[in-house]
């Protein structure tokens, strides 16, 4: 892609977000937003990346800017600091399909761009035998790849799914990422390679706040 559509992709950003967001790319493993400072990071391959690519990734973090909340993600990760991966699976379910329907041109651009983050094993599932994955990682593939991963949910496993799907608020995310958690802590366990799936290594935010940034 090249430098002149980067930046004509940039400025749609920031008319999409409707504020003048500060764009920066670098070499980081996924895409975030910086909640408080208002950053949005797009990672840089060592291949060129698709239009489409590009647009998942700045349409995703627009999402965030439109719609999660400084104050609520700031106050609830300080009460359980170990729920934001749970949060960030869930909200992602919620924004997505918010700027899907907002900007429906976009629903194209997402499709092809996640076939070809699954090319790239972006998700790091490749060998891996995907119904042994907890929860909140079932729920995370499932909604981002569709019908590229083969997975299959118990009675149980898909209430939880269509709670995450059903969610229309801030509050609805925290409800549900809570409920995951909780189920996560009676039934399963999941170690440092299973948190990758879904936290993909966030990078410390703009003032170091790691704890403000979505991904």
């Amino acid at each position: 892609m090249t430098e002149k559509l980067k930046n004509q992709k940039d400025s749609l950003a920031r008319l999409m977000a409707t504020e003048n967001l500060t764009i920066v790319h670098k070499k980081i493993p996924t895409a975030y937003f910086d909640v408080k400072n208002r950053v949005l990071a797009c990672p840089t391959f060592k291949d060129d990346i698709s239009p489409e690519l590009y647009d998942l990734f700045m349409g995703h973090e627009v999402g965030h800017a439109l719609n999660t909340p400084y104050e609520g993600l700031h106050s609830t990760l300080t009460e359980n600091r170990t729920l934001k991966g749970y949060l960030n699976v869930v909200e992602d379910v919620r924004i997505e399909k918010a700027i899907k329907q907002k900007y429906q041109g976009l629903r194209t651009s997402f499709f092809k761009a996640y076939n070809e983050l699954m090319e790239k094993n972006f998700f790091g599932i490749k060998g891996r035998n995907l119904q042994e994955l907890a929860l909140i990682d079932k729920i995370n593939l499932i909604t981002k790849c569709g019908s590229r991963v083969n997975i299959k949910l118990n009675d149980t496993e898909q209430e939880f799914l269509q709670m995450a799907e059903d969610c229309k608020t801030w509050e609805e995310v925290v409800e549900c990422a809570n409920s995951i958690y909780e189920y996560s802590k009676e039934n399963e366990e999941r170690d440092e390679e299973d948190e990758k799936l879904s936290k993909m290594q966030i990078p410390e935010s703009e003032d170091g706040d790691e704890e403000d940034e979505t991904e």
